[in-house]
């Protein structure tokens, strides 16, 4: 997982472009401080994984609760001119927010950002099961590196996107026709039904809450494993929610009825609070099992590279190891 340094602190975290401090922009603290220069002899410049600690660091030295304060991101060092040609949306987006870029600093704090892994393909973008492709962020290509740079993944998408114009398409067997099953139905009465969605979302707000704390910008192998153990324990309890039990049970092709109320969207809910739990373990395992800090990954107890690790860590099912190409 990538880090962005500057992500405006309102709903949506809408991310300040990276190219506003190469334009002149400066990172300050409540005192008016250029504070990134006691981290990196290149200060606001230097690479995205650096900036982003050098926030997070000096938000933990200086600030009660780190995960909800911010530093400002002055943009007034650069033309007035110049911010109204090149940045029109920041200026709109923060204008929404009730901030003048024109005459005052941004709030700012870093964010999760996007992928640097993700699923394993070979040069046609085809993954391990037969008629699934991959192109992009989800895609591990081995292009995007420890710490992927800005527009990497837009020349990633032309690139591999244009190799699926080239690929020889396989037929993919279809299973033959299965015999037709029963209808199977779930039904749970209104008091019931609302427990459970209680505890789906109480899930989605802990669940991006937890893996901040532990697997954000700093990590170590105490706070990982503890979280490893609460997600595990989040798994069971969500397993064992009568609607998770039921949808678990059904075999591919059988007919299924949910009497619920607003059934899409509940069933929506439930999909993305499991991927997010399966999510959740994947990196907090990851992080657990990369030894060594590297790019976006950054080990307080391993705080170096390692030549054993210029390597990607590879999941399948429940196995972690890694890859035996040196990259």
């Amino acid at each position: 997982m990538q880090f962005h340094p500057t992500a405006l602190t309102k709903p949506g975290r809408f991310l300040i472009s990276e190219a506003v401090r190469g334009e002149g922009a400066h990172l300050i603290d409540n005192d008016g401080r250029r504070f990134t220069f006691d981290y990196h002899p290149a200060g606001e410049l230097a690479p995205r994984d650096v900036v982003s600690r050098a926030i997070f660091r000096h938000l933990q030295r200086t600030c009660a609760d780190p995960a909800t304060a911010h530093v400002w991101l002055d943009m007034r060092p650069i033309p007035a001119e110049k911010i109204r040609h090149r940045f029109p949306n920041i200026i709109k987006v923060c204008q929404h927010w009730g901030v003048d870029v024109l005459s005052q600093p941004i709030p700012v704090a870093p964010a999760a950002h996007y992928w640097m892994g993700g699923i394993v393909t070979d040069l046609m973008n085809r993954t391990n099961i037969p008629g699934l492709y991959a192109v992009g962020e989800t895609a591990s290509t081995g292009v995007h590196g420890a710490n992927r740079l800005a527009s990497n993944s837009l020349l990633e998408c032309i690139v591999f996107g244009a190799q699926m114009a080239h690929l020889q398409i396989q037929n993919v067997s279809r299973p033959s026709d299965l015999p037709g099953l029963p209808m199977r139905e779930f039904c749970a009465d209104v008091t019931e039904w609302q427990l459970q969605q209680e505890h789906l979302k109480v899930l989605r707000d802990k669940i991006p809450r937890l893996v901040w704390q532990s697997a954000g910008i700093c990590r170590e192998q105490s706070s990982l494993e503890a979280a490893i153990t609460t997600i595990e324990s989040w798994q069971q309890d969500y397993t064992s929610l009568p609607v998770s039990q039921f949808l678990l049970s059904l075999r591919p092709t059988e007919p299924a009825r949910l009497d619920i109320p607003d059934v899409e969207r509940q069933l929506r809910l439930w999909a993305e609070t499991r991927n997010l739990l399966d999510i959740a373990f994947l990196i907090l395992k990851s992080a657990a099992f990369r030894t060594e800090s590297r790019g976006g990954h950054y080990r307080l107890d391993y705080p170096q590279l390692e030549p054993d690790w210029q390597v990607h860590t590879l999941v399948q099912q429940n196995n972690w190891w890694k890859s035996p190409v040196v990259l």
